[in-house]
């Protein structure tokens, strides 16, 4: 007990500058901040602060132990707060950024329910392809791929994104069936680019097919787009399983090479450090990470989703 008002006594004091106002803020005498910081100093052999008639300022020692103190004091706040929140009703405004293809395959669908269950929570979602900064925005969720860099945030892994070679049957009956990766430079190819930077997404293959050239007979910066062509009979889409499986299993498009794809990036749901104890982003995450894992289609590869192919290398 005594170290830990000497941990408060060494916060309070920093953060006031004085001892009078840390005992204002602790709700003890200035005495009683100055014997404890005195223990400290004593316990540690060390001078904390440098002292004038009119303030305190931190020395080297004391600014490296204030940092460590200070995450000491917010996480125990944090953890009074839990207990607090996790009595609350989820309620109030959720801020949600979601890529388009996600958003509309992945999310749409589970939406009228996540209403039902959460009344009180009011979604507000952008569909937003670029990566944009959470913490700038007032974000309160987005959904993510790729790797997380940012120390401020929090992140629940989705799962991995595979991807399927899909063409539709006229297409097969004119130009045949390619029976490895290396077969598609002799097929139309249609391609998606990244609206933000307009580079083109890979078709992923295992090696030693992995850097195979394919043909740019068609490009667009939608996903939907690409399968719509696919569908046409304009050429071979790489679509994310998600996204073809229901008009593979209607027929509509048939895969191909599917014992040489291999996942392509992953997914996560990320949010802000400080929001998560929130009743609403606990509950909004909660829910997502459920219902996209009871799909059959979601992240699992072709194969494992009921979708097989004719063509095996």
């Amino acid at each position: 007990m005594e170290s830990l008002a000497s941990v408060f006594a060494l916060v309070y004091a920093a953060e006031q500058q004085s001892y009078v106002g840390a005992a204002r803020v602790a709700g003890v005498s200035p005495s009683a901040i100055g014997k404890a910081v005195a223990r400290l100093e004593s316990r540690l052999g060390v001078r904390l602060f440098n002292r004038t008639t009119r303030s305190i300022s931190l020395t080297e020692a004391g600014t490296l132990l204030y940092e460590r103190y200070k995450r000491i004091i917010d996480d125990m706040h944090d953890a009074e707060a839990t207990i607090s929140r996790s009595r609350e009703r989820p309620r109030g405004r959720l801020r949600v950024s979601v890529p388009h293809i996600v958003g509309h395959h992945l999310l749409m669908p589970i939406l009228p329910f996540f209403a039902g269950q959460f009344p009180e929570i009011e979604l507000d979602i952008d569909f937003e392809d670029k990566v944009i900064d959470l913490v700038a925005e007032g974000l309160d969720v987005v959904v993510r791929s790729g790797e997380l860099a940012d120390a401020r945030l929090i992140a629940r892994h989705l799962g991995d994104q595979h991807f399927v070679v899909c063409g539709s049957p006229d297409y097969f009956k004119r130009h045949g069936r390619p029976q490895t990766p290396d077969d598609l430079s002799q097929h139309a190819c249609i391609h998606f680019k990244y609206p933000s930077s307009g580079r083109l997404a890979p078709w992923a293959f295992r090696s030693p097919y992995d850097r195979v050239i394919f043909p740019r007979n068609l490009t667009f910066n939608n996903t939907d787009a690409g399968l719509r062509a696919a569908r046409d009979g304009l050429g071979l889409a790489h679509l994310p399983v998600y996204v073809a499986e229901s008009h593979m299993r209607a027929g509509s498009l048939v895969p191909v090479l599917t014992s040489f794809m291999v996942p392509y990036g992953s997914l996560s749901l990320v949010w802000p450090s400080n929001r998560q104890l929130s009743p609403k982003v606990r509950a909004f995450v909660d829910f997502v990470v459920a219902n996209f894992a009871a799909r059959p289609d979601a992240f699992r590869p072709p194969d494992a989703a009921g979708v097989s192919s004719n063509s095996r290398g």
